[in-house]
């Protein structure tokens, strides 16, 4: 998959080859079309592996056992930073865009890949802070959308566009925390003012 990649970033998806993939893995072409079928086929695993690496990354923090999501949550964020903002993320995006005019199949395997295993990991992670009444919201879908537009904002557009380089790990740590402070804004739950209680009639 490295080598994949590799090329992928030099070559742009229309530009890589089998072949040049299979030489530089120092295998066959033959190999690659048994286990992978055609390029798309191997560049829709790419997606499925670099899926997989953003979910071994990221469900971790979901799973800590913290009385203060404001911890789970900032963990997430650096995570998310580091992962969507990285060269192998940007490669791998830069492709499936540059195709999707004329074959949006590995934009929809990003698409789904991409959202499908992490997003209902942290839908249940705020869905359980709510049940312990430490959040409000009405739908978690919502909420997620909200925490991660925090977190990325535009800067997955400007690293795509080249504009942008990898933030330095203060960066990313800072906009992490000003994230979760401004989702908590949004959606922790407010603690209810109590009902005055009347004093007790004389006699």
């Amino acid at each position: 998959m490295k080598v994949a990649l590799s090329v992928l970033a030099e070559r742009g998806y229309r530009g890589a080859s089998m072949r040049e993939i299979a030489e530089r893995a120092q295998a066959s072409k033959e190999t690659l079309y048994a286990w992978f079928g055609d390029k798309r086929g191997l560049f829709e695993e790419l997606v499925r592996w670099q899926a997989e690496r953003v979910d071994a990354a990221l469900a971790p923090s979901l799973e800590r056992d913290a009385e203060d999501p404001s911890e789970v949550l900032r963990d997430f964020a650096v995570e998310l930073q580091r992962l969507l903002l990285g060269d192998r993320a940007v490669v791998i995006n830069r492709a499936a865009i540059s195709e999707a005019p004329t074959d949006p199949t590995f934009a929809k395997a990003l698409a789904v890949q991409g959202r499908g295993s992490i997003v209902p990991k942290l839908e249940r992670y705020l869905e359980e802070q709510r049940e312990r009444g430490l959040l409000e919201f009405e739908g978690a879908g919502t909420a997620v959308d909200a925490l991660i537009g925090l977190a990325i904002g535009d800067q997955q557009v400007r690293r795509l566009l080249g504009v942008l380089p990898m933030p330095e790990p203060e960066r990313i740590e800072a906009r992490a925390e000003w994230a979760v402070g401004e989702f908590l804004t949004l959606f922790a739950r407010r603690a209810q003012p109590q009902e005055s209680r009347r004093a007790p009639a004389d006699g």
